[in-house]
This record gives structure tokens, sequence and C-alpha cells, in this order.
């Protein structure tokens, strides 16, 4: 259950993220998710979507956008509930996880994204640890 997140790169100047949230706005496009980080001369921010597809057509003419695959994961809502869920990941070192945010949608499911270098194999492990993967209609309705 891979969700598809649009990563748009941004001028970090004034107006620049309202521009891009206008531009899912005039696309009727939601915006369930989304983080913004600082990367000198640019932002990275990143939106999870009910209609990836749909954002991306809108996007793509006036920012730098591209997909990428993440995973949603509910996990208990007690101390070390998170660390237990990524202690499964110890089964196979070479799977990195590069960011990960947290949010609650809509449906009132509190979910962490993660974005990992090898979303199959960590997929896996996740089901097989038995952690609560998330899809886009537990999500997003």
């Amino acid at each position: 259950m891979k969700l598809q997140q649009l990563s748009l790169f941004l001028e970090n100047k004034p107006g620049r993220l309202q521009e891009a949230c206008e531009a899912f706005g005039a696309a009727g496009v939601n915006v369930e998710t989304m983080s913004l980080v600082e990367a000198g001369d640019f932002g990275i921010l990143r939106a999870l979507v009910k209609e990836p597809a749909k954002a991306l057509d809108a996007l793509k003419d006036r920012f730098t956008v591209k997909t990428s695959n993440v995973l949603a994961i509910q996990t208990d809502d007690a101390p070390g509930a998170l660390a237990k869920a990524l202690a499964l990941f110890d089964v196979d070192e070479s799977i990195n996880i590069e960011y990960m945010y947290g949010f609650t949608s809509r449906n009132n499911v509190t979910a962490i994204v993660l974005s990992v270098n090898k979303p199959d194999a960590a997929l896996a492990l996740l089901q097989q640890g038995g952690i609560k993967l998330l899809n886009s209609e537990t999500l997003f309705g």
C-alpha cells in the first residue's frame, strides 16, 4: 500500500508557497497534508492528495515537481510504539528512512508517512511485523 506523494521545489522567497497552494486550488485538488522543509535557496513542499495525477498535471508547467512512493503507517498511541515499528527495519540494514512526517486525516486517522529508499522491502517487513499500513481510501475517504 504505497501512496503517491508530490514534491515541489520552490524558490525560498515570499509568495512562492502561496502560488503553489493557489495552483492546487485552481485545479480543484485538496491537499490532505503537506510538509515544507528549507534547503538553502529552495524549499521542498511534499504533499499528499487524493488525486495525484490530476495535481501533477496542474502543477508541472509552473513548478519543478516529481512524484514518489511513500508508506503510511498507523501505530499505537503509546510510548515506544513508533520505535517498535521502525525496529522491524533492523532485519534489512539496507533500508534507510529518508524522511518522515505525521498527520491526522479528515477521517481522524493518525498516520506516520515514511519515505524509504526501498519501499517494497519496507512494505513487506511492516506487513510481516503486523504494522497497520494505510491506503488513500482509509486516509482520504
